[in-house]
């Protein structure tokens, strides 16, 4: 039986700490700050296609202590409906962006007032 060091015991627990903070997500309602928040996932080939997909989130956070309207615009697809979202509350928004070929449709824009 090998005996493991004190030390090297210590290493390696704290070497699987960093790694588990690397890839461990944060929580949802953490990524989220005041104002407007757009991830993206990675892109998919569709196979036997010159398409790809990736996924996008739109959050928007009401930090005022007003009520505010919003809408997220999108290129080459349909704009969301006009948004009215409480102090406090974070209203979201999923679609899908496809690139056939360099045309790019369902791709996020802006997040104007409405």
């Amino acid at each position: 039986m090998r005996k493991t060091s004190k030390k090297s015991l210590g290493l390696l627990l704290a070497a699987g700490a960093v790694a588990g903070a690397l890839v461990a997500p944060a929580p949802a309602s953490a990524a989220v700050t005041c104002g407007v928040t757009v991830t993206y996932g990675l892109w998919k080939h569709i196979p036997d296609t010159a398409t790809w997909n990736r996924s996008w989130t739109w959050n928007f956070k009401n930090c005022s202590y007003n009520v505010v309207k919003r809408k997220v615009v999108v290129n080459n697809g349909p704009d969301s409906s006009c948004r009215s979202i409480a102090y406090g509350v974070i209203s979201t928004f999923k679609a899908t962006e496809t690139n056939t070929l360099g045309v790019h449709t369902m791709q996020y824009s802006s997040t104007p007032a409405c």
